[in-house]
């Protein structure tokens, strides 16, 4: 199976179009498709399940986007939360040859705190997210 890309423009107000050459598609479903996001939620529901076993994080999807809450008290006992669920996250995305963009993803801390919340390595700390049309703050 191969796919193409279409891209069109519209400059001076004439309208171009540019096709790319056929790539095979080793995996995944066609971009746009009808069944691509259903295929992909029958795939990943039970990923819930499997970054709440152990703790009391909170599992979030719609479509593609997944969003993982994870709380606790103590700032160390959060770093270790925070760890051991984006390591079975990498594990879940793994077993089910799945990709997770580090570019897509960020982290958004919400706390009373004084001492700081522990910031995971490779992902972007960001003060804001948006989230289903929404922007979330961390203020």
């Amino acid at each position: 199976r191969t796919q193409r890309v279409e891209v069109q423009q519209i400059q001076n107000n004439i309208k171009s179009s540019v096709t790319s050459k056929p790539l095979p598609v080793k995996r995944g479903v066609p971009q746009g498709s009808i069944l691509g996001p259903v295929l992909f939620i029958l795939l990943t529901n039970d990923f819930p399940k499997f970054i709440n076993d152990s703790t009391e994080n909170k599992c979030v999807m719609y479509a593609d986007d997944t969003t993982v809450i994870v709380k606790n008290k103590l700032s160390q006992d959060l770093s270790d939360d925070i760890n051991t669920t984006l390591n079975k996250a990498i594990e879940y995305a793994d077993k089910n040859d799945l990709k997770i963009n580090p570019k897509k993803s960020i982290q958004l801390n919400f706390s009373r705190r004084t001492e700081p919340v522990p910031h995971v390595p490779n992902i972007k700390l960001e003060q804001e997210a948006r989230l289903l049309g929404m922007t979330i703050d961390s203020d």
